[in-house]
């Protein structure tokens, strides 16, 4: 049914530890994105390690601080209320559990590891018309999002990222890299400053780094590229602003069913 879909993720740690290899990791296509926090580093080396030292690994990763209250009010005038995001530790019957797997050398172990990677609160949901461009922004160190992770006590390299691109119509690439290039030709051709009815970026984008760290940006604002985002205007391919249309209902639709820590719109 989902053939003109995928699922993707991204281990950002081991992303960013890869040279160049790794600009094919992310699409270069439409798609919405989903930042969690990263369990299956531990799963991956679980069988080599001690139960004790897993166990508490993984409790030191769900109990990380998460920085200042999400929310704070007054109940009457007397009480403050705080709202905070703080999950319960493990038990230890799912340490007895843990310790048993790793004795028998049980080699799904690292399954259970993407399960918690996968289904869990997200920390941040976005979207973007070139996701490769996009997340690329989001790991530098002065982004919004990094920002944004430091307050909760994290940092990208503590995060997976859930990748859900748009791949059809076939050539949904080309579509994206000649919307590139229209916006190159406007700037170059000295039309009006960059906004989000006329170009997709307001920095420069020339395409010819794949592993540039992430230093160009089309699908947002130079002085937001975490919590605006810019319109295709009319002069964009049909098949293209289709697509835009259901990524940008997607991210609004996961937003409100996912209840994610750091969105600050759903629109």
């Amino acid at each position: 049914m989902f053939t003109a879909f995928e699922t993707r993720v991204l281990n950002v740690r081991e992303y960013l530890a890869m040279g160049r290899e790794r600009s094919e990791l992310i699409p270069r296509v439409p798609g919405i994105y989903i930042w969690t926090l990263d369990f299956t580093d531990i799963g991956k080396t679980a069988l080599e390690r001690e139960p004790a030292d897993v166990f508490s690994a993984v409790q030191t990763r769900i109990s990380a601080p998460r920085g200042e209250p999400l929310e704070a009010g007054m109940v009457g005038r007397y009480r403050n209320v705080l709202i905070q995001d703080v999950p319960p530790e493990l038990t230890r019957a799912s340490a007895v559990r843990v310790e048993d797997m790793i004795k028998a050398r049980n080699l799904h172990l690292e399954w259970a590891f993407l399960c918690a990677t996968l289904f869990q609160r997200p920390l941040y949901v976005g979207k973007a018309v070139n996701l490769s461009v996009r997340l690329k922004t989001h790991m530098k160190t002065d982004s919004p999002l990094s920002g944004e992770l430091e307050r909760l006590g994290l940092t990208v390299n503590d995060c997976a990222v859930l990748m859900l691109p748009v791949t059809s119509p076939d050539n949904i690439a080309e579509l994206v890299a000649a919307e590139e290039a229209r916006a190159r030709a406007l700037r170059a051709a000295g039309a009006a400053e960059p906004t989000a009815r006329n170009i997709l970026s307001a920095g420069e984008y020339d395409g010819a780094d794949e592993d540039d760290g992430g230093d160009n940006d089309m699908d947002s604002e130079d002085d937001d590229a975490l919590f605006s985002d810019s319109e295709l205007d009319a002069a964009a391919s049909p098949e293209l602003r289709q697509v835009d249309q259901l990524v940008r209902f997607a991210e609004s639709l996961t937003i409100r069913a996912a209840h994610p820590l750091l969105n600050m719109k759903m629109d």
